[in-house]
């Protein structure tokens, strides 16, 4: 069962206190996801908004040419298909889990009663929202604005997980192939690999056993 502590590890709970989540608890059901599974399609009619807190999920559209267009990768305490967490609507990407985990969901339909009697939760909300947007938007800028590898550089911290010790470095979390990220943003995985091959050797970024640590982020923000 998860605690109000771990529930504000989730960005989406981020400027809450533990007594503000705690109305959540008793609606959020664990669920077990295994690889391959799509937890729902681009398109289809849901009320369900989605917290990772084992495994990997990956977000995608299919292109107008019928190719499939990555759009995000959710592990542990990510949350996705936020836009339907004041409404019902369509799911804007298709969700496959890629990695075996655990997921909580919840239902819209407690949200009008927990708005009401909770206040604080309307703004949080909406300051986690507008925060979302915001990053989308400059991504999207960092798209038309950068090279190539600049523009893959701008996905790695973008991926990037926090350091799990003072002393470690951010890293990206196993699971993700060089054709995912050149999926990604729009580049074909021999692009990818070339990048990622000289920045190894430049010392930027560090393969370990079961990740890919970034040690210059510096480097990387700076990447024109």
């Amino acid at each position: 069962m998860i605690t109000s502590r771990e529930l504000l590890r989730f960005d989406l709970f981020s400027f809450l206190s533990q007594d503000d989540v705690s109305p959540f608890l008793p609606h959020l059901q664990e669920r077990r996801c295994r690889k391959g599974q799509i937890l729902f399609v681009e398109g289809e009619i849901g009320s369900t908004v989605y917290f990772v807190l084992r495994g990997q999920i990956k977000l995608s559209k299919m292109s107008p040419d019928g190719e499939e267009q990555i759009l995000d990768w959710c592990g542990p305490y990510d949350s996705f298909a936020e836009t339907l967490l004041l409404e019902n609507g369509s799911y804007p990407a298709t969700a496959e889990v890629v990695r075996d985990g655990t997921l909580l969901i919840l239902n819209n339909n407690i949200m009008p009663a927990l708005l009401e009697k909770h206040p604080r939760l309307a703004t949080a909300l909406v300051r986690t929202l507008s925060k979302r947007l915001r990053l989308a938007q400059e991504f999207i800028r960092i798209l038309t604005s950068k090279s190539t590898a600049g523009t893959l550089a701008s996905l790695l911290l973008r991926l990037a997980r926090p350091a799990p010790s003072p002393e470690a470095p951010i890293y990206i979390p196993p699971g993700l192939t060089h054709r995912d990220l050149a999926g990604m943003i729009g580049t074909s995985r021999e692009v990818v690999n070339r990048c990622l091959s000289a920045w190894k050797k430049s010392g930027i970024i560090r393969p370990s056993a079961d990740s890919l640590e970034i040690l210059k982020p510096q480097e990387l923000a700076d990447w024109p």
